[in-house]
């Protein structure tokens, strides 16, 4: 049986206090939502305090309940839900972020585990054993299923040694590659990097793939973090 989904008892956290835990779902489909949360509200120690669809609306929800948990879709359509996890733990440090996936999109798990999180399923979770991973992650266990340990190990490790490669130079990008490569560190998808500059969103895949190439990363994430530690561009602090 995997372990990080023993059955528990269900007790919630009466070892600290006797409220139940506050939960917002994250997640812009409103079946899923739906599913989830009448699973909660079968189960005495969990309260929904929130849903949310898009990132604006999870952050806002997070600062006006303070939720104890947040499950949060990497998937969020238009955005990426990695991004989201800054400022919402920047409006409620407390809340402890499980990240969902349909499939394990490694580098964006590890930018999650990066921005916060504490727990990832995947998407195809059975919903029957949810509460017990929440719980889990309420008693202060990092939550990461065996099937995905692997590939996030490997891929801190492919991270790490990028840190220790020369640094690549200064006119490698093109202009246009430099403002595709800053629209991505805003966390924006490749359709709104194609409203904000004007071009179509093939376009923006073919200089995606041309950056990737010539900063020799496999991911959007990895792209960043080379070019941000080297300065081919600078810190996002805007739009």
């Amino acid at each position: 049986m995997n372990p990080l989904t023993l059955p528990v008892p269900h007790f919630g956290r009466l070892c600290v206090d006797l409220r139940p835990l506050r939960v917002l779902l994250v997640d812009d489909q409103q079946l899923w939502r739906t599913v989830v949360a009448m699973h909660l509200s079968q189960e005495e120690d969990f309260e929904l305090v929130g849903e949310a669809a898009d990132g604006p609306a999870a952050v806002a929800l997070a600062a006006a309940h303070q939720p104890d948990l947040v499950v949060l879709d990497l998937d969020l359509a238009g955005e990426s839900g990695a991004a989201i996890l800054e400022p919402l733990k920047a409006v409620s440090p407390d809340s402890q972020v499980v990240v969902l996936s349909g499939t394990v999109a490694v580098d964006e798990v590890v930018a999650a585990f990066g921005a916060g999180a504490v727990g990832y399923l995947p998407k195809d979770h059975p919903v029957g054993e949810f509460a017990d991973a929440l719980r889990s992650v309420a008693r202060g266990r990092p939550l990461l299923p065996p099937e995905a340990t692997t590939a996030v190990l490997a891929e801190f490790r492919r991270q790490s040694n990028r840190l220790t490669a020369p640094p690549p130079p200064p006119n490698l990008l093109s202009d246009r590659e430099r403002q595709v490569l800053h629209q991505l560190a805003l966390g924006r998808s490749n359709r709104q990097i194609g409203t904000e500059l004007y071009i179509s969103e093939n376009t923006v895949k073919n200089h995606v793939r041309n950056i990737l190439a010539k900063l020799e990363v496999s991911s959007r994430v990895e792209a960043v973090s080379r070019a941000l530690g080297s300065g081919l561009i600078s810190t996002p602090l805007g739009s």
